[in-house]
């Protein structure tokens, strides 16, 4: 993982360079399991690097503003596009065994201010990040995430309907281990619900206030 390490710094030093030469306020941050130390090589490894802009650019285009720094920064011919409800982008790296999806977001004080569900990426990892303080913790989540991919139902894409990483990170931290993740999902009849932060009194009351 050097060369991954390597190649993440030398591209968040350079897009904050160039971001604040522009006079654009934003953070760069690394997300999703890199940040987290719940990778696994899954073909080719898979980084996140975040792009968080401050409540200025609300309203503003700010795939476009992103697009434009981290042509600078890489090159026409490494970068592709991705239609999202917000755009964002895959890089390429010549000869390298991984690829890294920049995604611009906003900055928010509290989750219901998100515009976008990418704009809660920076609480996911900080939450799984305090969670997930032990290497025993994490070896149970990498297996879980391993076993999902090796069965075809790690990612929560509509063709895979399967479990998203962050979904894998959150169950196997309730259910302690790996082993208890999967016996707990063999034994699903209908639905499960999961109040990890124990916020509502029953299920019942999960229900009732969750939107359809």
């Amino acid at each position: 993982l050097n060369s991954v390490s390597r190649f993440i710094k030398n591209f968040t030093d350079n897009a904050k360079k160039e971001f604040r030469k522009r006079k654009i306020n934003v953070e760069v941050f690394v997300g999703g399991s890199f940040a987290k130390r719940t990778m696994i090589k899954k073909g080719l490894y898979d980084i996140d690097i975040f792009i968080r802009f401050e409540k200025e650019y609300k309203g503003k285009d700010i795939s476009k503003l992103t697009e434009k720094i981290i042509r600078m920064i890489i090159g026409k011919e490494k970068i592709s596009l991705i239609h999202g409800s917000r755009d964002y982008f895959k890089i390429e790296p010549d000869n390298q065994s991984f690829f890294i999806e920049v995604v611009p977001v906003m900055k928010i004080k509290k989750p219901k201010d998100a515009e976008n569900i990418t704009d809660l990426s920076y609480f996911h990892i900080n939450y799984i990040k305090k969670r997930l303080k032990t290497e025993k913790i994490l070896d149970e989540v990498r297996l879980a995430k391993a076993f999902c991919h090796a069965n075809k139902c790690y990612g929560a894409e509509s063709y895979i309907n399967g479990f998203s990483g962050y979904a894998i990170e959150l169950l196997v931290y309730y259910y302690k281990n790996f082993l208890n993740f999967i016996k707990a999902m063999t034994k699903i009849k209908d639905r499960e619900i999961v109040d990890l932060e124990r916020l509502y009194k029953n299920k019942y009351e999960v229900e009732i206030n969750m939107n359809s």
